[in-house]
C-alpha cells in the first residue's frame, strides 16, 4: 500500500518534474535563440559600423589627397609665373645693356670726333643726363615687372590657401 502511495504521489511530482524540465527546457532554447539573435545584430551593427568608418577615412584621405593635388598644381603654376617674369625681367634688363652698350660706344665716337675740351665737357654732362635718366626708368620699369609678377605669382597660392583653410576647417562628410 505505501507503494501504491508512492507511486500516486510520483506521479504529480513527475509531472511537476517533467513540466519543469520542459519550461526549462523552452527557457533555454528561448535564451540560445535570443542570444544568437543579439550576436548577429551585434555583428551586423559593427560590420556597418566599420564600414562607415571605413568609407570616412577613405573618403577622408580622397579630400585631403585632392587637397595635395590641387596645392601641388597652385605651386607648379606659381613657379611658372615666377619663371616667365624672371625672364621677362632677364630679357628687359638685356635690352637696356645693348642700349647702354650701344649709346655708350656712340658717345665715345661723338668724343673723339670732338673739336674741343669744352665740346668733350658738354658732351659728357649730356650723356651722364641721359645715362642716368635711361637707368632710372629702366630701373622703375623692372622694378614694376617684378612688383607684377611677384603679385600674380601669388595669387595662385593665396587662392588654395583660402581653399586649405575652408576645406580644413569642414568636418569630414561622413
Amino acid at each position: 500500500m505505501t507503494n501504491k502511495k508512492t507511486t500516486t504521489a510520483a506521479t504529480p511530482v513527475d509531472a511537476a518534474v517533467s513540466a519543469s524540465q520542459e519550461t526549462l527546457e523552452q527557457m533555454t532554447k528561448i535564451g540560445q535563440e535570443t542570444a544568437q539573435k543579439n550576436l548577429e545584430q551585434a555583428v551586423t551593427m559593427a560590420k556597418e559600423n566599420v564600414e562607415k568608418a571605413s568609407q570616412t577615412v577613405f573618403k577622408g584621405y580622397d579630400q585631403f589627397n585632392t587637397l595635395a593635388q590641387g596645392n601641388y598644381d597652385a605651386v607648379s603654376k606659381s613657379f611658372g609665373i615666377v619663371s616667365k617674369g624672371l625672364e621677362d625681367v632677364s630679357k628687359a634688363w638685356m635690352a637696356f645693356t645693348q642700349t647702354t652698350v650701344d649709346s655708350t660706344v656712340g658717345f665715345g665716337k661723338q668724343v673723339l670726333a670732338a673739336k674741343s675740351l669744352n665740346e668733350v665737357v658738354d658732351m659728357q654732362n649730356t650723356f651722364t643726363k641721359s645715362a642716368f635718366d635711361a637707368f632710372v626708368a629702366e630701373g622703375t620699369k623692372i622694378s614694376e615687372m617684378s612688383v607684377k609678377t611677384a603679385s600674380q605669382a601669388i595669387e595662385p597660392l593665396k587662392a588654395r590657401v583660402d581653399e586649405t583653410v575652408e576645406t580644413l576647417s569642414r568636418p569630414l562628410a561622413a
